[in-house]
């Protein structure tokens, strides 16, 4: 198992911190480092950039590519969908008719 200090998740001086006193973001972060370090064998992502800056989706995206898992994932985020764009992926679409206003 991977130690949480090692993935660079917070600083020096937020450590010790509870975990409600973190951001939101930093908050986010603890989630998806938790849910990495397990090493889980399925992961399903339903928009995990909010609250992230430009540069932590591209630290999630980094992170993702290293994982043996299989990841099913759910954004709209355009710069995650850019940087994941090489992976396969089913694109779903519902039926003109099958979409309510």
């Amino acid at each position: 198992m991977t130690g949480l200090g090692s993935l660079g998740l917070l600083t020096s001086r937020d450590a010790n911190k509870a975990v409600a006193e973190l951001s939101m973001g930093q908050q986010r972060r603890l989630d998806l480092a938790l849910a990495l370090a397990a090493r889980p064998h399925v992961l399903l992502l339903d928009e995990p950039t909010n609250h992230l800056s430009i540069a932590l989706v591209d630290e999630l995206t980094e992170a993702l590519h290293t994982t043996e898992a299989a990841i099913v994932l759910a954004t709209h985020d355009r710069q995650m969908q850019r940087d994941i764009h090489t992976w396969p992926h089913l694109s779903l679409q519902l039926p003109v008719e099958a979409v309510r206003v």
